[in-house]
């Protein structure tokens, strides 16, 4: 609890739990409404110009959006045949992070009307997959290419909040041993084998994994593509992957490397069918990382 939840506690008692655990989501709603409409009407336009301004919320993309079309364009022909590419709504139901994730709350930024604003495409294809998955046995597999806004402040003055992020979700039932996985991990590393090859020929990349299930599978990739291969350990995995993830990485002019892409299997689709024999492997790419190796963002 933030220290400025503890002041309104101290002048306001009760105040948190009536909001948070008594008034019912439609009453809430119709305040935090109410709320945003009597603040808004007292705002004067030198006040938006002021936050547009100073704000990093707000801002334009810094990369020009011919860039950022050359990636969509080239991913939409890449993924012909691998991956279904969806438009997704720039809106989510309240806690499609936190909820699937396990993240907190404060990855995304939640809206007066019962949703928040996508901070991540990968846990909004995932839902899109379990409904599928509910309704067809086949199968799935789905991309998106979507700004993102990330509310977090990471001290870095010329960092924008919202950036494009280029994401893939495979899901299916369990075949035994690691079927399913092994086949996803390689539709997935295939992908961005050719993309990223594409869109910045020349580039050395490197395909690093934490994990044991699908390490032989990453190997052999590395290997037959050509990837430098490493194995790292990652604490992270063990609070947001299923135990194995993978990184891809391009190496800089001064021998370091870079990480463009990353991914791993998830629990999303077992909790999200209540099934527990579902897999899911998601990833994801940020798109003005991208460019940043082409020299354009």
């Amino acid at each position: 609890m933030s220290d400025v939840i503890r002041r309104l506690e101290r002048e306001h008692p009760g105040l948190l739990h009536k909001l948070a655990e008594e008034l019912n989501p439609s009453d809430l709603q119709s305040l935090l409404l109410e709320v945003a409409r009597r603040r808004s009407s007292k705002r004067k336009p030198s006040d938006i110009v002021r936050d547009f301004t100073e704000s990093r919320f707000f801002a334009p993309a810094k990369p020009p959006l011919a860039h950022l079309l050359a990636w969509d364009n080239l991913a939409s022909e890449v993924a012909k045949g691998r991956f279904e590419l969806l438009e997704l709504s720039p809106i989510a139901p309240l806690g499609a992070c936190a909820a699937i994730a396990k993240v907190g709350q404060n990855w995304s930024i939640a809206t007066v009307r019962k949703g928040e604003v996508i901070s991540d495409p990968t846990n909004i294809l995932a839902i899109e997959a379990a409904i599928r998955r509910n309704k067809n046995p086949e199968d799935v597999h789905l991309g998106a290419s979507t700004r993102v806004v990330r509310p977090q402040n990471y001290k870095t003055p010329d960092l924008l909040a919202h950036f494009r992020l280029f994401a893939l979700v495979s899901a299916g039932r369990d075949r035994g041993g690691t079927g399913f996985e092994s086949e996803a991990l390689l539709r997935h590393l295939d992908f961005y084998c050719d993309a990223i090859s594409r869109f910045v020929p020349g580039l050395r990349l490197q395909l690093a994994v934490t994990g044991e299930p699908l390490l032989m599978a990453a190997r052999d990739f590395a290997g037959r593509r050509g990837f430098q291969f490493a194995e790292e350990e990652r604490p992270a995995v063990a609070s947001y992957y299923a135990g194995f993830c993978f990184h891809i990485n391009a190496e800089q002019s001064d021998g370091s490397w870079w990480q463009l892409a990353d991914g791993g299997l998830v629990d999303w689709g077992a909790r999200l069918t209540g099934n527990a024999k579902e897999r899911t492997l998601i990833s994801g790419v940020g798109v003005e990382g991208l460019l940043a190796q082409c020299g354009d963002a």
